[in-house]
């Protein structure tokens, strides 16, 4: 073989393995580039799936925020009822009072009491005067 020809060869064999290791190299930047496809998507759904969960999160959150809201003036209307029940407390009489007064009655109720005239006790007076002379 002539050295034209060895030449010849020589660039077509590194042609070849040129183009070989470009289709190669096409290969795998397919490859990646359908790679990074496939984790956009996923990227994608997750972020989709995320931002569907942080709304329906929300959401909750202003319903249990109303419920403690609604709960707070519940309690505060609670509170208020028992200020009220607690002065109208201080304006009733105490067990103390009452049976004070119910002995009052009984000892002034004519039903039960024995009352005196004053004829029957100038009566009776006169007698212990008789008897002690």
């Amino acid at each position: 073989m002539a050295p034209e020809q060895n030449v010849a060869a020589d660039i077509g064999a590194a042609t070849s393995e040129m183009i070989r290791r470009m289709n190669e190299y096409s290969k795998r930047i397919k490859n990646i580039e359908q790679r990074i496809d496939r984790l956009e998507n996923r990227i994608g759904s997750i972020e989709e799936t995320a931002l569907s969960q942080m709304g329906d999160l929300k959401v909750g959150m202003e319903r249990i925020s109303q419920k403690i809201s609604s709960l707070s003036d519940r309690l505060t209307a609670i509170e208020n009822e028992i200020l009220r029940i607690n002065k109208e407390l201080g304006k009733t009489a105490l067990k103390s009072d009452v049976k004070k007064i119910e002995t009052f009655i009984d000892i002034v109720n004519p039903i039960t009491s024995k009352f005196v005239t004053r004829d029957e006790l100038d009566r009776l007076m006169e007698e212990k005067v008789r008897r002690k002379i």
